[in-house]
């Protein structure tokens, strides 16, 4: 007799198929949706055919287990935790793979040949592991431990698989557990400290999430190092779900800490009474508008946004330095920038004339070496982040600087505002002296409302244009750190930063302005500068496993969060208008996690400096004499000159910000013709107009 459990009865299932079919959620997994963009039927489950084995094998087999663990049942029952669903381990299953695999090819080198075509999804696995100790009451202390356990376990089954002759591996790593209804059911009554202000989720749960993470990532670097023909692709669950609870509303989201079925409470969850369970088989109107389906689990919304980003992560394998192929055409008349020297395009050298009466170090080589073969200003070898979004939208994208003796009419695709040094706040802001430029972002603002004075057509210019607000508020930081400033002066200048820019957005809006995008603040921990200004600091305040200082990147995440905070309160005061903000600190440090899968040799030295542990020198910048080398390839360095990317890095990060901007714009179909609209398609399968 077959053992049912609770999610074999309603309301599972309920979404997409109608009625319970063994899968822990309201409908599809995200390896139904990753099967249904390969064009796929949903794959075949190990269990599913007659006398227990798979019936249809053509397009693959799924054997993952509801309840399983990476390690073995014996690990747990000799500590006294108990697994009520199974005892079909990582292990187990990867047996069962054996065993089936010769349905699929008759010879050694028939099943090389089968499985260097196939996808190999390992996991999420592991969860479970830590669910039943966190659950049944075992102390963080002892279940840090399993974590090196769990990952070795993983490794070797990717290993295992390698040696049969796999070739593109799929390796999930952990959701944030901080935020499931059930931890924080288990946990409620955690003193105040304990949870996120912004989420609600408890921070040491996510931070042992993100542990988990980071070893799993450097044992994937391990595994990738001893197989350099094997595609290993880490999908980062963590930051891909913790976009839902930083930004609910722009994924369509009403509720993220409660439960869609559940037992009631607080959180909507209760141990002793399971979704499924009687009489618990109601569950709310809208699962779509739930990021929890169970308080374990989630909604099938949820996991058609996770599979999003994970069929990001399979379209860019094998890795090239490659970005789209030709321009979407007709979505945009112009873009128009503002910001600091992330976006200059050659602003600082006429400002530095005016203001100083001398060039500026960008204004000498090596700067531009690598794409322009001259310098143009540009704080980089080659292309910015705004150059690459150019070209993704004009065929011949020529974005103008702006003069500021002259206002110039005439452009063809946009106008760039932005200034080498500039900061968010006035000049004259207390406590902060900046010595590159007087130039703030309402400097930039006001000098692009004059240039608007002279156009008749300024509405229709603001509605039809991208407005690109920043990066902006790192120079404020910056100065503020170099000067002396404390973390906690320097943490007092955030909010009146992130006021800076949400006020001229608002002011835009007002003058009809629609869609902007709205860069993050880098992880600023990894920076040349920052780890040479701080150097020496305690080893306990770098990240084991990039280098980078913990502290300093956790500033920028706090910059981060406030601004996206305050990004929702403009979308829910202004429905009608695009407010994209753009991820630079979770794209970036993908690079810093899994440098040799982007094609980088180097993350924390600078490219052009004077030596020293990162190549960074505070008193000399990159083109002032004797200055005027840099390393032999630009490519293989993240940094360019210790504050600033290499177009290298600057390209992937176009690639990613293209992509969350045509998803994230509700008004697409207004914006883009028909035609674009298709091609996006195209470029992004199944992505949700």
């Amino acid at each position: 007799i077959k053992k049912t459990f609770h999610f074999d009865f309603p309301p599972y299932g309920r979404t997409f198929f109608g009625y319970p079919t063994g899968r822990c959620s309201d409908g599809s997994l995200v390896i139904d949706f990753i099967a249904e963009d390969f064009g796929f039927p949903f794959l075949a489950p190990y269990f599913g055919g007659e006398n227990g084995k798979p019936s249809n094998i053509e397009n693959g087999v799924n054997f993952a287990i509801a309840g399983a663990t990476a390690l073995d049942d014996v690990f747990f029952k000799e500590r006294g935790i108990h697994n009520p669903l199974t005892n079909g381990s990582l292990g187990v299953q990867l047996g069962y793979f054996k065993d089936v695999l010769p349905s699929f090819c008759s010879s050694s080198s028939d099943c090389k040949d089968f499985l260097k075509k196939s996808l190999i999804v390992m996991g999420e696995i592991g969860g479970n592991d830590y669910n039943y100790a966190f659950l049944q009451g075992k102390n963080t202390v002892e279940i840090l431990h399993f974590v090196p356990l769990v990952v070795d376990t993983i490794a070797s089954a990717i290993a295992e698989l390698i040696g049969l002759g796999a070739v593109t591996i799929l390796v999930p790593g952990n959701l944030p557990i901080g935020c499931s209804p059930a931890y924080l059911t288990y946990f409620q009554g955690s003193d105040m400290a304990d949870y996120d202000p912004l989420t609600g989720c408890i921070t040491w749960l996510n931070q042992f999430s993100e542990f988990h993470n980071e070893q799993l990532q450097e044992k994937l670097d391990q595994v990738r190092k001893l197989h350099r023909n094997v595609n290993i692709i880490y999908a980062d669950y963590y930051n891909t779900a913790m976009r839902f609870y930083h930004s609910l509303n722009q994924f369509g989201f009403t509720e993220t800490l409660r439960a869609c079925c559940g037992g009631g409470g607080r959180y909507n969850y209760s141990s002793s009474m399971a979704c499924g369970d009687l009489p618990l088989t109601a569950s709310c109107n809208d699962p779509s508008s739930h990021v929890s389906w169970d308080g374990l689990h989630y909604t099938e919304a949820t996991y058609r946004w996770i599979s999003k980003g994970v069929l990001e992560e399979l379209y860019a394998i094998p890795y090239t330095n490659s970005f789209i192929s030709s321009p979407v055409k007709g979505c945009f008349t112009s873009i128009i920038s503002f910001g600091d020297s992330v976006s200059d395009t050659g602003n600082s050298i006429e400002i530095s004339v005016l203001e100083t009466g001398k060039l500026p170090h960008t204004a000498f080589p090596p700067n531009g070496c690598t794409f322009f073969h001259r310098p143009t200003g540009r704080y980089c070898d080659g292309r910015l982040v705004i150059d690459f979004l150019g070209t993704c939208f004009f065929s011949s994208f020529s974005m103008i600087f702006f003069t500021y003796q002259l206002l110039n009419l005439n452009f063809e695709n946009g106008v760039n505002f932005a200034v080498g040094g500039a900061g968010a706040l006035n000049s004259s802001f207390p406590g902060i002296y900046n010595p590159s430029t007087n130039v703030s972002l309402v400097d930039e603002v006001n000098s692009f409302k004059q240039f608007l004075n002279l156009r008749t057509d300024f509405k229709q210019l603001l509605r039809n244009s991208l407005i690109v607000m920043g990066e902006i508020g790192g120079n404020n930081y910056g100065h503020a750190f170099k000067q002396g400033k404390s973390i906690e002066d320097v943490r007092n200048f955030v909010p009146p930063v992130v006021d800076s820019i949400t006020s001229s957005i608002n002011e835009l809006i007002e003058l009809g302005a629609v869609t902007f995008l709205v860069p993050g603040k880098f992880p600023i921990g990894c920076s040349p500068t920052y780890l040479t200004l701080f150097q020496g600091s305690d080893k306990d305040q770098y990240d084991p496993l990039t280098g980078c200082l913990t502290w300093l990147n956790q500033f920028s995440q706090y910059h981060n969060q406030l601004l996206r905070k305050e990004l929702e309160k403009i979308r829910n005061l202004h429905p009608d208008t695009n407010i994209v903000y753009a991820d630079y600190y979770s794209t970036t440090l993908r690079i810093y996690h899994s440098p040799n899968k982007f094609g980088f040799k180097e993350t924390l030295k600078a490219c052009c400096g004077t030596g020293g542990l990162y190549n960074y020198n505070l008193s000399r910048a990159c083109g002032y004499p004797p200055l005027r080398q840099c390393c032999n390839d630009p490519s293989s360095y993240m940094s360019w000159d210790g504050i600033h990317y290499t177009e290298a890095v600057n390209r992937l990060i176009a690639n990613v910000v293209f992509e969350e901007l045509m998803n994230s714009i509700h008004s697409l179909n207004n914006l883009c013709p028909t035609s674009t609209i298709n091609k996006l398609r195209m470029i992004y399968p199944k992505s949700e107009m």
